[in-house]
């Protein structure tokens, strides 16, 4: 199953339900996979000279979202990158064959062809209904966030039944529904970024992408847009609360706040549940794997660092110890069809996860 599977699936089940809202843009389930699926023809048909060949996206908004569909209905490798954040590694790891959609002038980096991101809406205008269905299985490549050392290039697997698994835990955990609004404050080239994009597909929520946007238009987005569910990193949200604590506003109504890809502290938990109530969920999540574990607002409050329970198709220990033991050390992960050991040292309890620092992560499978 690919994401493509999901928006098409979704265009029938949610039609014109909103899916999608970003700083220029708003589309319903039916407008965006038709959109993609226009797209995909038009960069098959006046772009890619019908040649197959990897598509990298470095861009924003819908500029990223819609050529990664458009990839995917195509069966192509796709790399969604931070082109400014990866700048040293960038060039070493896109192919020079590949096709960049990017913004503004294209970048001397690359010597291969390129689009401009301006370019996307012209050719999402072509016709897509004739476009045949391809026997090839696309790709999603991340760049790991490099944190400790260099980052590199992960080639995410299909979604089998342990991938759906996860997915369907995720969204369980979290608890989107249909009919919720979610904000994102995460990239697409973040794994868990891609996650949510899924789940939103996946249950009919309506997502609102603003991986770029500042804490006081968050704020003006939640409100504008009925966000019920926010995610995002820790320092989002305490960029958030510094505005609401000193103005005094009345803070837009959550049901939901997850943190992750950085240290909770006991301290944020208490003011955003001051703000909030007690809404605050925490998770573990990795280039490599996406989100693994999800700790509820019961657990962060009563076990201050923890990140959770293992999601469904997950197993997470520690290494040289039995899987579920209680113990402590370096951490590895079995999620998202493959196996990492992190650098991240935590400890086990009671099959729930503490971890005291992130690191970048090694691959094994």
């Amino acid at each position: 199953m690919s994401i493509a599977t999901l928006a098409e699936a979704a265009a029938t089940s949610f039609g014109d339900s909103t899916a999608l809202v970003t700083a220029t843009k708003r589309y319903s389930f039916r407008e965006l996979w038709n959109t993609a699926e226009s797209l995909a023809a038009g960069l098959y048909l006046h772009v890619l000279g019908r040649q197959p060949r990897m598509i990298v996206v470095s861009s924003e908004g819908e500029d990223m979202i819609l050529p990664l569909l458009a990839a995917h209905r195509l069966g192509l490798d796709v790399m969604p990158i931070n082109a400014a954040t990866h700048a040293e590694v960038v060039p070493h790891v896109v192919p020079r064959d590949a096709l960049l959609i990017h913004d503004g002038e294209k970048p001397d980096w690359h010597t291969g062809p390129a689009i401009s991101a301006s370019r996307v809406s012209e050719l999402a205008q072509s016709s897509g209904t004739s476009l045949g269905r391809t026997r090839r299985r696309s790709r999603i490549i991340l760049l790991s966030s490099g944190r400790t050392g260099s980052p590199r290039a992960h080639v995410t697997r299909p979604v089998g039944y342990g991938g759906v698994r996860q997915l369907a835990s995720l969204h369980r955990r979290i608890g989107i529904e249909r009919g919720d609004s979610v904000l994102a404050c995460s990239p697409l080239h973040h794994g868990h970024g891609l996650q949510l994009l899924a789940s939103c597909l996946f249950t009919g929520a309506q997502l609102v992408y603003a991986p770029h946007a500042t804490a006081p238009e968050r704020l003006d987005l939640m409100r504008n847009e009925g966000v019920t569910l926010a995610s995002g990193i820790p320092s989002h949200f305490s960029d958030m609360a510094d505005i609401l604590e000193s103005s005094g506003a009345e803070p837009p109504s959550l049901r939901r706040v997850v943190c992750s890809a950085e240290p909770l502290t006991e301290a944020l938990v208490s003011r955003l549940t001051d703000i909030w109530g007690p809404v605050v969920l925490n998770a573990y999540a990795m280039t490599e794997t996406g989100t693994v574990t999800v700790a509820s607002p019961e657990q962060v409050a009563a076990n201050p660092g923890t990140v959770g329970f293992p999601l469904s198709g997950v197993e997470i220990g520690i290494v040289g110890e039995p899987i579920h033991a209680d113990a402590e050390g370096q951490i590895w992960v079995r999620g998202g069809n493959r196996t990492v050991i992190t650098n991240d040292y935590g400890r086990v309890i009671d099959r729930q996860l503490y971890v005291d620092s992130p690191a970048v992560n090694r691959e094994l499978t």
